[in-house]
Parts: structure tokens; sequence; C-alpha cells
């Protein structure tokens, strides 16, 4: 008989047990991330792919309980699109990157990501002034991070990308006879020819610069500029990228042609003309590194689209703060104590380390040849 009942009271702990363990789960407050991203206008499908890569990960980890028994709150604001309104109380037109970061600000997050350069600069100087930590994602200008305490990067600087791409050069016999640059006018664009334009030139090389607005859609005034040379390097987005690779080919250019990450994207490498067009390109498009296969099959079930640089950056992204976060306080200040302390990580892009006192979290990328559609690593 008291047998029967000391079972019968442990059955009732551990099902009192559990269901406190539901309970405070349920009830804690939610783990706020916030995103202010490009949503709108020519860059937009590069805040769509950070955005459903952040989206996955939060899913997958509050599947798996969340951070410490919290679930994550992933909280988007649009940061092209104009408020409601479009004027504030003083009949001002809005800023919509300001605007979103107010709206982001008043959920209390953790961090705030923000995507592409050209927001994440304007967004910085804000973000330092309140004391709101920030990461930039898919925003390789230097400047970003080279004052303040709070904005940090997750993504390969124009200092980084330029070394592959001069290794390039060099590695095809360019850097003596020179070539012609098409790039984007824009943080982005001269920050990668600034610095690519820096390195070349110590080997005495001879740049035809050739830059185009952000709303290019026509090249055929910036591919005559370089139509003598015998290599070319095209930065920009993939719609840009796409469009130069047809100009070039259009008029027969035998040249070399070399490009950034953004060439890696599907969206480039399925068309004819990207055919032989070398690029540098991260480890998640190396098909020895099996690390990603699942999670990239499990990407194009959800979304119904390949797994790119930029949907890995968001969902990488997450995991950090979920492994970092672990059993750690989940507060701004802790999060910016570890990111000061830095860490090291292994995730879809391989090895990355934010070394202490550091403020980009950098991933490795390598000099790489498209090949039949498909990215071959040199």
């Amino acid at each position: 008989m008291a047998r029967k009942l000391i079972k019968s009271l442990l059955f009732l702990i551990t099902i009192f047990l559990f269901l406190s363990t539901i309970s405070c789960t349920e009830n804690a407050s939610p783990v706020r991330v916030g995103a202010a991203l490009v949503l709108t206008g020519p860059a937009s499908y590069v805040g769509e792919e950070i955005r459903d890569g952040l989206i996955m990960a939060v899913e997958e980890i509050n599947e798996r309980g969340g951070i410490n028994g919290r679930a994550i709150e992933l909280v988007i604001e649009d940061a092209t699109a104009p408020p409601p309104d479009g004027l504030s109380s003083s009949g001002n037109f809005l800023d919509p990157g300001k605007s979103a970061f107010d709206a982001l600000e008043e959920k209390n997050p953790i961090v705030i990501v923000s995507s592409l350069s050209s927001l994440s600069i304007k967004l910085a100087p804000i973000a330092e002034k309140r004391k709101r930590l920030m990461v930039g994602l898919v925003a390789t200008a230097p400047e970003l991070t080279k004052t303040g305490d709070w904005v940090y990067r997750y993504w390969p600087t124009a200092e980084h990308e330029a070394p592959p791409l001069a290794e390039l050069f060099e590695q095809l016999g360019h850097t003596t006879k020179g070539f012609g640059v098409i790039y984007l006018d824009d943080a982005y664009g001269t920050s990668v020819f600034r610095d690519l334009e820096k390195r070349c030139k110590a080997f005495g090389s001879k740049i035809v610069p050739a830059p185009f607005p952000l709303s290019g859609k026509k090249f055929s005034a910036e591919v005559e500029l370089i139509k003598e040379t015998s290599a070319v390097c095209v930065i920009g987005f993939d719609v840009h990228i796409i469009n130069i690779l047809k100009a070039l080919r259009e008029i027969g250019y035998q040249g070399d042609i070399i490009s950034t990450t953004t060439a890696t994207l599907p969206s480039v490498t399925s068309i004819p003309e990207a055919e032989n067009v070398y690029v540098t390109a991260p480890a998640i498009y190396n098909k020895n590194f099996h690390f990603t296969d699942e999670i990239k099959n499990r990407y194009n079930q959800k979304f119904g689209k390949p797994f790119t640089q930029y949907s890995a950056n968001g969902y990488d992204f997450i995991y950090i703060l979920s492994g970092i976060l672990e059993d750690q306080p989940v507060t701004m200040d802790a999060l910016k104590g570890m990111f000061e302390k830095g860490f090291v990580y292994s995730g879809v892009f391989g090895n990355i380390e934010l070394k202490s006192g550091k403020k980009d979290i950098l991933f490795p990328i390598f000099p790489a040849q498209i090949i039949n559609g498909n990215i071959l690593f040199r």
C-alpha cells in the first residue's frame, strides 16, 4: 500500500513539474529581435532573403524551446517604405529608415539587425546616440563599424572581399596589363572599387573606372569605356550584374570577367552569359561543404527558392544569438558584453570569429568560377 502511494505521489510530482515548466516557458516574456530591412525598391530582394532566413531560424529554435526557455519574437519593419501619413507632427517628411528604427525600439529588442550598407550607415548614428545594439547584415562599407560602441557587422567588408578579387586578377595575369571596373556608385560598390583599386595599383595596374547609378538598366556606355581592356570586374546587385554580363556578351567582349559574391546568386549563375565568369564565393556553394545540405533542403521546401548567402546571413545570425546566450542573461547589455569579449562559432559559412574588441564578424570567401551553372572552387 505504502509503495503504491509513493509511486502515485512521484507520478503527480512529475506531472506538476512538467506542467510548471510548460507554464513558465509559455508565460516568460519573449526574446525580441528587431529587423530594419530594405523591402521596397531595386534591392528589396536582399532584404527579403535576409527576412526569410531570420524567420526559418526563429521557427526552428522556438520549436526546440527557444533561448533559455523563452521564445524568440521577430519584429520586422520595412525601412524603405514611407510611413502611413508620411509626415511628422511638424509637417516634415519622415525618413522611413528612422521611422522603422523608432518602431522597433518601442518593442525593446535585445538587438536590431539592418540590411545593406546604405541603410545601415544611415541608422548607425541613431543606434549610437540611443545606445541600441545594432548589427548590419549584407553590409560591406568599412565605415559602418569604424566609430562608436554599439554597431557591429556580420558580413565581409569591402576590405575583406577585395583581396580574393585582386588574387584572381593576379592569377589571371591582369595586374600588369590593367583592367576595367564597372561598379555601382553607392556605399557598397564604391567601397569595393576603392579597395580593389588600392591593392591593384600596388602592382602598377592601370584601372579604367565605369561607375553607374542604382537605377542603371542599360550599360552600353559603361561597356564602351572598358571594351579595350583585357579584363573587367563587375560590382553591383544581381540585376545589374545580369544586364552588364549581357551587354558584355553582346559586344563580343573577349577579356576575363570577374565579379563579387553577388554573382554567385542562382539568378546570375543560371544565365548563359555567366558561363566562365570568375567570382568570389562563400562556402555554402561548395558542394563538398555538406554541413548546409539539410538546411538548403528545408529552406527550399519552405519558401520554394534556393538558400542563398543572404538568407544564410539572416539564418546564421539567429543561431549565433541562440548559441552565445545559452545559459546567460538574455539582455541587450549582456549580449553587448559577449560581443565585446568576442567568440568563435561554426555555422553555415564555416568557422567564423569575432575577435575581442573588434566589430566585424567575418566569414571566409574563396576564388571560384561559374561552369555550366555551377560554382567550382579554384
